[in-house]
């Protein structure tokens, strides 16, 4: 295909598409690539057009690649995948690859389609980890036990081939169980009778003739699920007495319904007594506790400091409870207690008291002390759910609730709660969709030189125009934006959006000063940052010395050398530095030597004083000293009286912000006012 074509056809053809897509040349450079390469680049496709994966995906991937792309260049089509590890980054991309014939016959191009695993590499390795705690425990229980998919087995222990007649467990895969089983009364092979065993119902039956002799066993099931197919777990128990029936059957129980690490109910066992309490209509208490940051310890320390964490803090929790109480381990860092018939109305709370105090008391970790931190979130019944699965719930939110308040604190569910979590996912899900269809605004507020008030610069401030709701305030979307991820590629639209508009204006004379944009500490955190400012700023031809990126005293108070390292390095591609509502933070003086900062920004609240407040004045008279001192900058934001503004000029603040002067604007009505001020 001409390369004409092939520049038309394709970007139709896969510009929709999440996953990469990119035609190269022999030299392994891109000569067509989809738009994911643009979104993960920060380059425009004719940017692209000449590079190569070390551009792009980082010199790791292309490592792991180069051979396969000989492979096709040689005429194959190859399907497989890679798994990068740098050891920081644990990567899997699976991929494929074609040869792309000239009229001659040769190999002139390959086609690449490749996509991000990682996650699913994750599930896997999840999965295999569950399988083998599994096939750990099936091993160690005495009786025979097998997975049977319909009719068939899926997987079986030793002591179920013993019993069966095999030699192995392996052997076992695939045989149909019901045709080596005989029912002891009709002496008729089971067949698919095993499908119809109800939960706990035992059955008397004799092995097939495969067997040395044909030996009584009684077989009992459960319901499972299996890749979300219905399935049975099989028990098989060799000649018991009827009183030892009852007993191992009640043992089978235990086993589906336990968490193996602690001995505690699993999720679906505590439900299960849940729905029991809720049936016998017994008045409950249930507290939901989340061990704070206890991922720190697993990545830091491995899982297996994390299991013994987790085995003495269900062994404390069983030291502390009543011998009513009913305790599980539902998941993870997740604990669950039930208080059947409280004494009185604070049973709960003292309760959840004493747990977070014995939460708080040191754990022995690996050669050093650990002190921790748990939230609890707390339901009744009756009043909070008339079921297990909304009693859970609303204990899940409500402990959610203790995280957002501070952490290592209770909190009681209230109907309130169910609405505001209803509200922020319903924020979520349409934030998403405005990202995904363009439905953010980049507005600019300007700011003026104190001494003739004229237009400097500006900020700009991200708005969302929802379809049907209107405009929704960022005091609303963007804390949302910050819990679910989503503030990294949100503060990258306002970038793109930004250093266009700034080189446009700059081109045409328009804008005097710097554009500001906000940096929120997710952003500043994350290392990629840099990459990406530097291929927008190549990408878009914006002059670094046109933009001011602003970010608040905790983001740079965070992390001392990640923060010099990230502030060093943004200088380093030329753009300015402002800390934005400079007082309100840390208030720490030192990072202010140490930092290389070109700006303060006095917050508001300090301003809004100014004029009633005398010792306000000096205050902000010697913020600007200070900042001057150290050759930075100061803007004075939110001025909203004519007294404000005087006031600052006369204390020789560099620039002012506020609704006094300017409200914040859309970018074409800003443009509007800035070709006013041209032609004066």
């Amino acid at each position: 295909m001409p390369t004409e074509q092939l520049n038309y056809w394709f970007p139709l053809l896969t510009d929709n598409s999440p996953f990469l897509f990119a035609v190269l040349d022999p030299s392994h450079n891109y000569l067509v690539v989809n738009n994911r390469y643009c979104e993960v680049s920060g380059l425009e496709r004719d940017e692209l057009v000449g590079r190569n994966d070390v551009d792009v995906l980082g010199q790791a991937f292309y490592q792991s690649m180069r051979p396969y792309y000989q492979r096709a260049f040689n005429g194959e089509t190859i399907e497989s995948e890679v798994v990068l590890d740098d050891n920081r980054h644990d990567t899997s991309m699976h991929f494929s690859l074609a040869p792309l014939r000239n009229q001659a016959g040769d190999v002139s191009h390959i086609v690449l389609h490749c996509a991000d695993t990682s996650e699913r590499q994750v599930l896997v390795n999840s999965l295999h980890e569950i399988e083998h705690q599994l096939q750990h425990l099936n091993q160690m229980i005495t009786d025979g036990s097998c997975v049977v998919e319909g009719n068939t087995i899926i997987s079986a222990n030793k002591k179920a081939a013993e019993l069966l007649g095999f030699d192995s467990a392996g052997e076992l895969k695939g045989e149909e169980l019901g045709r080596l089983l005989f029912d002891s009364h009709s002496k008729q092979l089971l067949g698919n009778q095993i499908n119809k065993l109800s939960n706990g119902e035992a059955r008397s039956c004799h092995t097939h003739s495969r067997s040395k002799e044909a030996q009584p066993l009684l077989i009992s099931a459960s319901d499972i699920t299996l890749l979300n197919s219905p399935a049975k777990l099989v028990l098989l128990q060799a000649q018991p007495e009827p009183a030892q029936a009852k007993l191992d059957q009640g043992k089978f129980e235990q086993l589906a319904h336990t968490d193996p690490l602690t001995g505690l109910y699993n999720r679906h066992g505590f439900s299960r007594q849940l729905e029991q309490l809720i049936a016998n209509e017994t008045p409950l208490v249930m507290l939901y506790l989340d061990i704070d940051n206890f991922k720190n310890i697993n990545d830091s320390l491995g899982h297996h400091i994390g299991d013994r964490v987790l085995q003495e803090i269900s062994q404390r929790l069983e030291r502390l409870l009543p011998n009513n109480a009913v305790l599980g381990h539902l998941s993870g860092d997740e604990f669950a207690v039930l208080l059947p018939n409280p004494e009185h109305a604070r049973t709960g709370e003292l309760t959840s008291q004493q747990i977070i105090s014995l939460i708080n008391q040191p754990f022995d970790l690996h050669h050093f002390s650990k002190h921790l931190a748990c939230s609890i979130g707390m339901v009744s019944y009756p009043g909070d759910g008339n079921d297990a699965r909304i009693l859970l719930q609303n204990a899940d939110t409500a402990m959610y609730e203790a995280k957002n308040r501070g952490r290592n604190r209770l909190v009681k569910f209230s109907e309130e709660m169910n609405k505001e979590a209803r509200m922020q996912l319903w924020l979520e899900i349409e934030l998403q969709k405005a990202l995904q269809n363009n439905g953010l605004e980049v507005w600019y507020q300007p700011k003026v030189n104190a001494r003739d008030f004229a237009i400097d610069g500006a900020e700009a401030l991200v708005r969302w125009k929802h379809p049907v709701e209107g405009y929704i305030s960022p005091g609303q979307f963007i804390p949302v934006a910050e819990r679910s991820g989503l503030i990294e590629q949100l503060g990258q639209v306002v970038m793109r959006e930004v250093f266009t508009t700034v080189r446009k204006w700059k081109e045409h004379g328009l804008l005097t000063g710097k554009v500001a944009i906000n940096l929120s500490p997710q952003q500043f955190g994350n290392p990629n940052l840099i990459a990406f400012v530097d291929k927008l700023r190549k990408s878009t031809g914006v002059n670094p010395n046109d933009i001011t990126f602003e970010l608040t005293e905790s983001a740079v108070m965070s992390d001392g050398e990640h923060t010099i390292q990230m502030l060093n390095a943004i200088k380093k591609l030329g753009f300015s530095l402002s800390i934005d509502d400079f007082g309100t933070g840390y208030s720490s003086l030192s990072y202010l030597a140490r930092f290389p900062l070109d700006e303060l920004k006095i917050d508001r609240a300090f301003i809004k004083d100014i004029e009633t407040v005398p010792k306000q004045v000096t205050l902000i008279e010697n913020i600007i000293n200070l900042g001057k001192s150290l050759n930075m900058s100061v803007v004075a934001e939110g001025v909203e009286t004519r007294q404000q503004a005087t006031l600052l000029s006369n204390l020789n603040c560099n620039s002012i912000q506020g609704f006094h002067f300017y409200k914040p604007a859309p970018k074409n009505e800003l443009e509007a006012i800035l070709h006013k001020h041209a032609r004066h």
